[in-house]
């Protein structure tokens, strides 16, 4: 976990310098790679999250270990399969309605289907997570999946949320089909954005482009690195290609978002930052519970 630490502020510091870039550059960079339907483009935005959101059914594969281990009293282990199903749900619910929803190939008729298709994904990553760390016999490994799973709830809920909700920035490809919608940079809250709606006739959902959710649910993945030494043992030589393969993911899902217009450069530098930002405080929770539970 610490040879880690100066590799996540290396990718937290190229997401901070495109974040200023694009809070200079925005409208010029959405202007040169605009292309609405274009099929890379909605292709990878509807698979984009399924990896990082897959993270949480693999850390509820690793609650549900420890609940049938029964080394806890029956009380805690109700808690871990609670944890364990809290988890899938949630992995369903995020990532399903991204294949037929706004973000992807829109479809309001078939947006079930996208539940459909996640659930055998989401199956198989809870069954993995509960075979390799059924398989660990490191102490305290609850500790390390609380911590996980709490700032990947972190990282999903209350930071987009709550921004989405205070600037309502109009996606760019809402201003390129209403006159009425002026470009807004990320510090300008759209004050009047009901009135746009019912002037547009365009969903709320049109008006949630800062920060991207994309951009922070495809971060998740870079978890992963840090995980495996917990449940695959001798891995640490991959961690640091897994990082960077995260990234690299990041970089894609990022560059299908501004490409179909449903982001700006700042949506998804700011989503990453707040995803990585999340990620570190995990990391270093973590070498902070390791090292306590090394005394005891």
């Amino acid at each position: 976990m610490k040879k880690l630490r100066l590799h996540l502020y290396i990718i937290l510091g190229f997401f901070v310098i495109t974040f200023v870039l694009g809070t200079f550059f925005d409208e010029q960079v959405s202007q040169a790679i605009f292309s609405r339907d274009n099929a890379f483009g909605l292709f990878v935005s509807s698979i984009g999250t399924l990896p990082g959101y897959l993270l949480l059914s693999f850390i509820g594969g690793g609650f549900l270990s420890i609940a049938l281990k029964k080394q806890y009293k029956i009380g805690y282990n109700v808690v871990f399969i609670v944890l364990c199903v809290a988890c899938f749900g949630l992995n369903i619910f995020f990532a399903g309605r991204e294949f037929f929803g706004a973000n992807g190939f829109y479809n309001p008729s078939i947006k079930w289907v996208g539940y459909i298709i996640v659930v055998p994904f989401a199956s198989g990553m809870t069954y993995l997570g509960y075979y390799l760390f059924n398989k660990t016999d490191r102490k305290g490994i609850w500790i390390i999946l609380l911590i996980s799973a709490f700032f990947i709830f972190m990282a999903l809920v209350p930071g987009v949320t709550l921004l989405k909700s205070i600037f309502h920035r109009p996606r760019y490809r809402s201003l390129t089909l209403y006159e009425a919608i002026d470009f807004h940079n990320w510090y300008q809250p759209c004050k009047n954005y009901k009135d746009l709606m019912s002037i547009t006739g365009l969903t709320s959902e049109e008006f949630k482009s800062f920060p991207s959710g994309h951009a922070g649910g495809s971060a998740l993945t870079i978890m992963f690195a840090l995980l495996i030494p917990y449940f695959v043992k001798g891995q640490e030589k991959i961690q640091l290609p897994l990082l960077y393969g995260s990234f690299v993911w990041v970089l894609l899902v990022s560059f299908s978002r501004i490409l179909v217009g449903a982001h700006f450069l700042s949506d998804v530098s700011m989503g990453a930052i707040l995803t990585i930002l999340m990620i570190v405080c995990a990391n270093e929770c973590v070498i902070y519970a390791e090292r306590k539970l090394e005394k005891n």
